[in-house]
């Protein structure tokens, strides 16, 4: 419970977090109250250990000295209520920041020179990315989360960035069976409206996508939006200049998703 007790590395080791970005995640638990058992500080350390090292119950119940498994996975319990209560509303999800926060401090001048006209369009760039599960006792919920890509069982957010890697939202998780590919699950999240995107984005706001995104653009048209997807060839030997051109916007920039880290 005492703040000084461990070095800062030790917090990044077992948390993830440093001393001062644990402190501070800790200062915005503020439905949480400390218990007979546990500090709001301990509970907080054994969610994070939890998710970062992946270790058993039963250990982190060693490690943490409490009386059993059973114990730690109602902590963790406590602590995720906890963090969607007080964290995730204000720092996730299109709800936590406006378009013009994002236009005045999110995106790149590179992103505005390239791929708008100017208009005070919103460049955001879209990706599918995964979180890893255990394999389910469930049939349904095993097959479902089966990826035939990865060979492991996971499920798949749908994460969206400004075009300076700043996270918005993560819409999901989704299943990754064969109906739920990158393009199906955007689509989705635009036709029922997911977090209130559409009430968001404004016409002539632009998505910048890989080809993996190729069955979802004329929804997104639809809706007014424009989208910046690498050109296909499409029997060609080689694209023509104005084409490879865009191409290269794209991958200028799309490569703070495929690079970024939470």
């Amino acid at each position: 419970d005492d703040p000084g007790a461990l070095e800062n590395e030790t917090y990044k080791t077992i948390t993830g977090l440093d001393r001062d970005h644990f402190n501070d995640l800790l200062d915005k638990l503020t439905t949480m109250r400390n218990s007979r058992l546990r500090s709001v500080r301990v509970a907080l350390a054994i969610f994070l250990a939890k998710i970062r090292l992946a270790l058993s119950n039963r250990v982190l119940a060693c490690v943490f000295q409490l009386a059993s498994k059973r114990s730690v996975s109602r902590i963790c319990h406590q602590v995720r209520v906890a963090l969607m209560q007080d964290f995730v509303p204000y720092h996730v999800g299109f709800q936590h920041v406006s378009r013009e926060t994002i236009l005045a401090q999110h995106q790149t001048m590179v992103a505005t020179e390239l791929l708008t006209n100017g208009r005070e369009q919103v460049v955001l760039i879209a990706d599918g990315t995964y979180l890893f599960c255990q394999k389910s006792s469930n049939n349904e919920f095993q097959r479902r989360t089966y990826s035939q890509h990865k060979h492991r069982h996971l499920v798949k957010p749908m994460i969206i960035t400004a075009s300076d890697g700043y996270i918005i939202s993560s819409l999901g998780p989704f299943f990754t069976d064969s109906l739920n590919n990158d393009a199906a699950i955007l689509k989705h999240c635009m036709l029922n409206d997911e977090q209130q995107v559409l009430s968001w984005l404004r016409d002539n706001d632009v998505l910048v996508l890989d080809r993996g995104f190729r069955d979802t653009v004329n929804t997104l048209n639809r809706h007014g939006l424009q989208v910046a997807m690498p050109s296909f060839l499409h029997n060609r030997k080689q694209l023509p200049a104005d084409e490879a051109n865009r191409t290269r916007f794209v991958t200028k920039n799309r490569w703070v998703i495929e690079s970024g880290k939470i």
